[in-house]
């Protein structure tokens, strides 16, 4: 598995790999993880030792002339291969090495372990802005084009500047003069500038992708992740507290110093004093350049970040509106495809009950014509489900009122040719009916009208048919009521086998309703309790 991000010029982007991200994907004992580790301790125990000799060598002497102190930082093994490590593998594996061996020569040579810490702080600072810096701009760092060159040539000066703070803090305890102290720190700041563009620069053109080919064949590259507003912020208090902290640690020296010569002489020389401010003076406006500098980028930054984010807020907002026109496009085709269907089925509904009509016209046997006269109602009640879905402008549901009455009027016209007074009356309270409850819902009032409209006048020719329907609470209360001559005792509707009752009892299910049926010689009451989330639109 290969997912080296490789730039349009050839050249490598900064993806580290952080301890906490290896050890989160990755066992400690896995082979690969355990041969990385082992490899990077053999590196710091190298750099340590590197350390070590040149220590023996009188760091930094006195006596040294600016070129001989230039030559020791050109080539300090220990921080070329902690930029390296910082490159290739990520800031946790560079800095450590780079400090442990900044910290152990200021430690043996006699400064103090706060101190020894600040100088040891200063390398790390320098280091920094190589990560701040690449983390930040996404630009390569394989020298494969001008852009990636000039970048880290920017970069290697503010690093070498950064981590020239460190010389102040040696010279206070070399006790050098004013003039050589000048002579320490831009040796100092030279020197590392100059290992990081003869040296370290043509190390990352001639390895950098090789490898990074081989990391990404072993190891899976975390994501790259977007500058954020808050680690802008974090960055810039972070550089600017520590350079803050170096800009005191001078001022606190350049105390010290003035004390004890003081306490060594009745006289203070005015040289000595002058080279303290002087020290001083460099320190602070070394670190308020470095500042400066640091929140000009961070600006350019928050522009950029600013700048990004406008442009992906009106990407996503041309593709939401894109997205949203083909959308709508999409479902009008549908709306027009589905009322195209319903208006078909309602057509072709609408022919089979005109054969009916037909076929009831030719017939004289009164039974087969009361079935025709059935199955007509029951095929008009599924057409008007689809006509009224048809006419509707909303596709999921319709007017249980309008449904209602509709479906009532039609049942109650089918028997008028009998010869019988019978009165529709309704009582309905409007709500919005799921289109898909519609039909078993409407069947079922059709077949108990159907059932009312043979049996219940049978011995009268006037009577009242009642559709009531109140919503009590969470539930839809169905009620139809006639005031016909009752069902004789001997028959048990709810052991029914004949079609219409079946169906009845088959639609009460469906819409998870409960049934109550009440008859007596004053009439026959049919009452429906319906959970208005099985009815309303879902």
């Amino acid at each position: 598995m290969n997912n080296t991000v490789h730039n349009g010029d050839g050249g490598v982007t900064w993806k580290p790999i952080s301890f906490e991200y290896l050890l989160s994907n990755y066992t400690f004992s896995s082979p690969r993880v355990y041969l990385l580790f082992s490899g990077w301790l053999i590196l710091i125990a190298a750099a340590l030792y590197s350390t070590a000799l040149i220590y023996e060598k009188d760091f930094i002497s006195v006596t040294l002339s600016r070129i001989e102190i230039v030559d020791y930082f050109v080539f300090n093994p220990a921080y070329i291969l902690g930029i390296l490590l910082l490159f290739w593998v990520g800031f946790e594996w560079g800095f450590i090495p780079v400090y442990l061996s900044s910290f152990f020569i200021a430690y043996v040579s006699g400064i103090e372990v706060m101190w020894a810490t600040l100088v040891g702080l200063s390398f790390i600072m320098g280091m920094g802005f190589y990560a701040l810096a690449y983390h930040s701009f996404r630009v390569d760092f394989s020298m494969r084009s001008l852009k990636s060159v000039v970048l880290f040539v920017v970069v290697s000066f503010l690093s070498a500047l950064a981590s020239s703070m460190g010389s102040f803090i040696w010279s206070f305890f070399q006790q050098l003069s004013a003039t050589d102290m000048l002579t320490v720190w831009k040796s100092w700041w030279t020197g590392m500038f100059f290992q990081s563009i003869i040296i370290v620069g043509p190390l990352l053109y001639l390895f950098s992708r090789k490898i990074d080919e081989i990391k990404s064949t072993y190891f899976k590259l975390p994501e790259e992740r977007n500058v954020s507003i808050k680690w802008i912020y974090g960055s810039v208090i972070t550089v600017a507290v520590t350079l803050a902290l170096f800009i005191f640690s001078g001022y606190q020296l350049g105390r010290i110093n003035i004390a004890e010569i003081i306490g060594t002489q009745q006289m203070i020389a005015s040289q000595d004093v002058m080279g303290s401010l002087e020290a001083f003076e460099i320190i602070a406006w070394t670190a308020i350049g470095l500042i400066v500098i640091t929140g000009f980028t961070a600006i350019y930054l928050l522009a950029n970040w600013n700048k990004t984010l406008r442009a992906e807020v009106i990407s996503q907002t041309r593709d939401l509106l894109e997205s949203r026109e083909k959308l709508k496009k999409s479902l009008k085709e549908k709306d027009i495809l589905f009322k195209e269907l319903q208006h078909r089925v309602k057509n072709n509904l609408a022919q089979v009950h005109g054969m009916l009509e037909l076929q009831e016209a030719m017939i004289d046997n009164d039974e087969v014509v009361k079935l025709l006269k059935v199955s007509k109602s029951r095929i008009h009640t599924m057409a008007l489900a689809h006509e009224a879905l048809y006419k509707n402008n909303d596709l999921t549901d319709i007017s249980l009122k309008y449904y209602l009455e509709q479906i009532a009027e039609i049942t109650h016209e089918s028997f008028l040719d009998e010869g019988k007074e019978i009165e529709l009356i309704y009582d309905i309270d409007d709500i919005h009916l799921n289109m898909s409850r519609a039909i078993p819902l409407g069947l079922m009032i059709s077949e108990i009208m159907i059932n009312a409209h043979k049996h219940a006048f049978n011995s009268t020719d006037k009577g009242v048919l009642k559709v009531v329907s109140k919503v009590k609470g969470k539930s839809l209360v169905l009620t139809i009521k006639d005031d016909g001559t009752g069902i004789p005792d001997e028959i048990d509707l709810s052991q029914s086998n004949s079609l219409g009752m079946m169906l009845v009892q088959s639609f009460t299910q469906q819409l998870k309703a409960k049934m109550d049926l009440k008859s007596n010689k004053t009439g026959t009451t049919f009452k429906f309790s319906i959970p208005l989330t099985s009815i309303e639109q879902s």
